[in-house]
């Protein structure tokens, strides 16, 4: 009776979290047995069985364990909630810090130069300039292409070049002008042999020459004869001195006529304008034209149309490309 008293008040001193050891539940439990009993302490103070022992620590570890069940419990809980918070919150993006804007520098102001700064400069533009038309006219100068050398084949530059041949023999250092001048002296006094003799060398000559001028001529293209012409056209217009003519090629596409072309052509050839000169006769055919009535000018407009449809074809066959443009028909 007296242990289960003891027991009672020890239960209501001890504290909730009665998670100390069963040494220190023996000595209170003495203590509170002494105190209740001060008689008896000798009697009470005797040391407690292996039972009640046993029951006191049972008390005490499921205490421990049902507080340490409920702590856990309530951490899990805790440490669920912070996860659902944590994965409810929205992820916050972050802006990117702006770029400092940087500063505009100020440009170099530029130095004013002295008159013999300025000169020299203008001298250096001069000069470049003058390297570039160079330049410009050596370009030019490959584009126009060298035509093979020909033999002399006239009577005349065949006796000349005879002639010269014979004084580089003899060492004859007099120059050309009086050998011009003797070799056109003996050319008015040739005999009919001596004329038929240099008139079969010329046409020898003739013919070499052209056999040697088809083959230099094959070895270029349509369009490399075309651009060699285009330059030799604007040499001549920058070098006073220039005097190669066209390359006269066979394959070179013809320019259409317009309607007028054609209506003098076709007048021209009637034979209605023999025994008179070009001029006259351009005259009256160009009145003839202007007296025509659009009706009577559509045949030859037509022809006009037909022309330059066949320049198209036909440069694009020779060149490898379509004309840049077709010349309008002109009345």
């Amino acid at each position: 009776m007296l242990a289960r008293t003891a027991l009672a008040r020890l239960r209501a001193k001890v504290p909730s979290a009665a998670a100390r050891d069963v040494a220190q539940l023996s000595r209170q439990l003495r203590t509170a047995l002494a105190a209740a009993n001060p008689i008896g302490n000798a009697t009470v103070a005797t040391p407690l069985t292996v039972a009640q022992l046993q029951r006191i620590r049972g008390y005490a570890t499921a205490t421990k364990t049902k507080t340490r069940a409920s702590s856990a419990k309530t951490a899990k809980t805790t440490a669920a909630k912070k996860t659902v918070a944590a994965k409810k919150k929205p992820a916050t993006k972050t802006k990117a810090a702006a770029k400092p804007k940087k500063k505009a520098v100020a440009k170099p102001k530029k130095k004013e130069l002295t008159e013999a700064q300025q000169e020299r400069l203008q001298k250096r533009k001069e000069r470049a300039e003058e390297q570039k038309k160079k330049d410009e006219i050596k370009q030019l100068k490959l584009k126009a292409l060298q035509e093979p050398k020909m033999k002399p084949q006239s009577v005349f530059s065949i006796l000349l070049a005879e002639t010269v041949q014979k004084e580089l023999t003899k060492g004859s250092t007099g120059g050309i002008g009086p050998i011009a001048k003797s070799v056109s002296e003996k050319y008015k006094n040739l005999s009919s042999s001596e004329l038929e003799h240099y008139n079969r060398l010329s046409n020898e000559a003739i013919e070499e020459n052209k056999k040697t001028y088809e083959k230099w001529l094959k070895t270029h293209t349509p369009m490399e004869i075309k651009q060699a012409n285009n330059a030799r056209r604007l040499l001549k217009t920058r070098l006073p001195s220039y005097s190669k003519h066209q390359i006269q090629d066979p394959r070179v596409v013809r320019q259409p006529a317009p309607a007028y072309i054609q209506f003098y052509t076709e007048r021209y050839a009637s034979g209605d304008f023999k025994n008179m000169s070009p001029p006259e006769a351009a005259k009256l055919v160009g009145q003839e034209w202007s007296a025509l009535s659009p009706s009577g000018k559509e045949k030859y407009e037509s022809m006009a149309a037909e022309d330059r449809m066949r320049y198209a074809r036909e440069y694009e066959s020779t060149y490898g490309e379509k004309p840049a443009f077709l010349p309008k028909a002109k009345a």
